[in-house]
């Protein structure tokens, strides 16, 4: 919302420019996340824990299923980490080019996302306990503590933008 304001911080055309792409941006990774939260994960775990296990053969084809499936939940929260990191790098464009009268409404955005992103990253951390995969683990916690020195430095960035120049 603060990237659509009719005034900018300067209302030059760099400003407006930036605030646009920042806005089309903001607006795709607001469509994604509401695209991978309405997954159906849950249902696949439920369908993959009900296959029959009657034989050893049928055992180990619902264990498979069940991992496939819960690697599919974890990477719900993973996807959810990735798209806030993201929300929060065009924050800071926001920050800086956008309107004074917005840096409430901006510092609520970041403070969102923070909050987006670390539920995400806790949810995360519990599903990792359920996988057997010992490389996907390593590669979803390499990945997740990449995303959170990208998260940290995108929110304090744009933190940053929003406070006043010293007069």
């Amino acid at each position: 919302m603060a990237a659509t304001l009719p005034k900018t911080k300067s209302d030059s055309i760099d400003d407006r420019t930036r605030l646009i792409e920042a806005a089309t941006a903001l607006s795709n990774v607001q469509e994604q996340l509401m695209e991978t939260i309405e997954t159906d994960t849950a249902v696949k775990i439920f369908a993959a824990r009900n296959m029959p296990q009657g034989s050893q053969t049928q055992r180990n084809e619902r264990q498979t299923a069940i991992q496939f499936a819960l690697r599919a939940a974890a990477d719900v929260p993973l996807e959810l980490m990735r798209l806030c990191v993201r929300g929060l790098e065009h924050a800071d464009t926001v920050a800086g080019h956008g309107a004074r009268v917005a840096s409430a409404d901006i510092e609520l955005g970041i403070a969102l996302l923070n909050a987006a992103f670390n539920g995400a990253r806790s949810n995360l951390e519990a599903k990792l306990s359920s996988l057997t995969n010992a490389v996907y683990i390593t590669s979803v916690v390499e990945e997740m503590a990449q995303l959170s020195e990208e998260a940290t430095s995108a929110a304090s960035a744009a933190a940053a933008s929003l406070q006043l120049p010293p007069a």
